[in-house]
């Protein structure tokens, strides 16, 4: 697989004042956010000044609202790839699998998918793949 580069990491967070004071302790500012139906959350993406990103999720619902006994933490770090239909025939090339039998629109301008923690000892890792801008994308 090619060099990745990093997209964003994901933390969550129990609500949105709990994300948004933990953004504001990060000298972050909110970039844009949209709602993930499939995850049950808010996904909150904040910038600091020199461009670096972190997703604060907010589950309204579902598994993520009892990640880590509901208090919240990292949940994953995101990478970005050109073509994920790709990036799945080299993961399955080498015995390993994505989460989702098909990828997901995510909360931005992007595609995503998970790769299965239980091939990366327990870190979460998102691919996420560029869609062309429209419209209503931030």
């Amino acid at each position: 697989m090619a060099p990745l580069k990093l997209h964003h990491v994901a933390i969550i967070q129990p609500t949105e004042q709990d994300a948004l004071q933990f953004m504001h302790l990060l000298g972050m500012e909110e970039h844009y956010r949209g709602y993930v139906e499939q995850w049950r959350c808010w996904c909150i993406f904040a910038q600091s000044c020199n461009g670096s990103t972190v997703e604060f999720v907010v589950p309204t619902a579902g598994v993520l609202a009892k990640f880590n006994k509901g208090v919240g933490g990292l949940h994953h770090i995101a990478v970005e790839v050109d073509n994920l239909d790709a990036t799945r025939r080299e993961l399955e090339s080498q015995g390993m699998q994505l989460i989702e039998p098909e990828h997901v629109k995510g909360a931005g301008p992007f595609l995503c998918n998970f790769l299965s923690p239980i091939f990366t000892r327990g870190i979460q890792v998102e691919f996420v793949q560029s869609l062309p801008p429209t419209s209503s994308d931030p």
